[in-house]
């Protein structure tokens, strides 16, 4: 009987012992879209100043996340637009890669302009101030980041691509152009600025 009884524990943790390494990987293993945004989850819990997270459990975020099917890339981009905005912080934003290569040329070595680093809104599509650059002609005008551009010279920015209105708002030093702002609670007005050279140091 007690044979019999050693016998049947030693079945059962031969049973526990090869079948939970033959489970484990396959529970563990992330898709290639549950690794993208893992990584932007990663790169935002080591580097962000507030580490409360604005008083969230940030691993939870994390696991909530994965618990959802990330079918493709764009469902991977606004799950972590999603985990981005609920820290409610202007300056912590995802810039798509055709984003952040347009973000690249106007933000890089020395250029005449507003000063202005810009995108488009993920969910409105509306032309968005990311951040004014430190003293240029944009910042001193008082553009806040968030702030919306309605227009450049009069053209809709609905109407333009983020090239096309980073493009309007570069021109000669000393020339002027008018945009129409709007913030995030308030009326639109229209403010001239004179364009400056912006000297950059890229990051």
């Amino acid at each position: 009987m007690h044979k019999r009884a050693f016998w049947v524990g030693l079945l059962l943790i031969c049973q526990i012992v090869f079948v939970f390494p033959l489970w484990t990987p396959s529970a563990l293993a992330l898709t290639e879209e549950q690794k993208l945004f893992s990584e932007a989850w990663r790169i935002v819990s080591q580097a962000y100043v507030d580490e409360s997270f604005n008083d969230q459990d940030w691993w939870m975020v994390r696991q909530k996340a994965l618990e959802k099917r990330l079918d493709n890339r764009e469902a991977t981009y606004a799950a972590i637009e999603k985990m981005l905005g609920s820290l409610d912080d202007p300056f912590t934003r995802l810039l798509k890669p055709n984003q952040y290569r347009s973000l690249k040329v106007n933000t890089s070595g020395e250029l005449s302009g507003v000063g202005l680093q810009i995108a488009l809104d993920a969910e409105t599509g509306e032309l968005e101030v990311i951040a004014p650059i430190a003293g240029s002609p944009a910042e001193k005008a008082g553009i806040q980041p968030r702030d919306r551009i309605l227009e450049i010279d009069g053209i809709l920015t609905s109407e333009l691509s983020l090239d096309e209105a980073a493009s309007r708002m570069r021109g000669a030093k000393g020339t002027t152009v008018t945009l129409k702002i709007q913030a995030k609670e308030g009326e639109a007005r229209s403010i001239e600025l004179v364009r400056d050279r912006i000297a950059l140091n890229p990051v």
